[in-house]
């Protein structure tokens, strides 16, 4: 993901400044580099990197803020591509997981415990984020008529977020499962099949059909 595409609003220096930095921290970790090591591997001065920021905590802070506005956006370019709500849920899954690919595995324990205030605020981001693209998600697919319509799609939108978050946490899942791709994209099966309705699910067995048969062609 190019995140330097995501931030129009600031000088091209600052911008490619605050992108290097996010692929920095999501490739080492962001505990182990420093700001000399960002400079230097930016190939600017320090003095350049502190016209633009402060000190550590707010590069990191603009990072992540950086990142997640990345993310949201790949999303929303899911969505406004996207007239199947089965579809479209899968294809926002793995815009998410591709990031979560990519990242340190360390990250978001570092992030919580050396800068809480970013965590904090990436936290409350990610609910309202997750929570509101699922809702608007069951809502479409039960007017499609993908979806049961017995569902309460608020309540679902909350239990799909703890699955969010549970993946997550390595005392719910070990790191070895929760960063395996085939564990994501089964979890998100089992999410699918419980809210299909008979359309959803004939559906939803088409469209795993035709990734056997994709697969097998490769």
């Amino acid at each position: 993901m190019l995140y330097s595409n995501f931030a129009p609003e600031m000088e091209n220096q600052e911008r490619e400044i605050i992108a290097g930095s996010v692929e920095l921290f999501l490739k080492y970790g962001i505990r182990s580099i420093t700001m000399d090591d960002v400079a230097r591997e930016l190939t600017i001065s320090k003095k350049t990197l502190y016209k633009y920021v402060s000190n550590k905590a707010d590069l990191v802070d603009r990072s992540v803020k950086l990142a997640f506005r990345g993310i949201h956006q790949a999303i929303d370019d899911v969505r406004a591509h996207s007239t199947n709500a089965i579809d479209e849920i899968f294809d926002i899954d793995e815009a998410v997981n591709e990031t979560i690919r990519q990242k340190h595995p360390a990250i978001e324990f570092q992030l919580a415990k050396y800068y809480p205030k970013t965590w904090k605020w990436l936290e409350s981001n990610q609910h309202r984020i997750v929570f509101e693209h699922t809702k608007e998600n069951l809502l479409k697919g039960m007017e499609q008529g993908l979806y049961r319509s017995d569902l309460n799609a608020e309540y679902i939108a909350h239990v799909y977020f703890g699955r969010f978050m549970g993946m997550r946490m390595d005392n719910v899942f070990p790191e070895s499962i929760c960063e395996n791709p085939e564990f994501l994209h089964q979890s998100l099966i089992y999410h699918v099949r419980g809210i299909a309705s008979a359309n959803g699910l004939e559906y939803l067995e088409q469209k795993l059909q035709r990734e056997i048969e994709t697969t097998q062609t490769i």
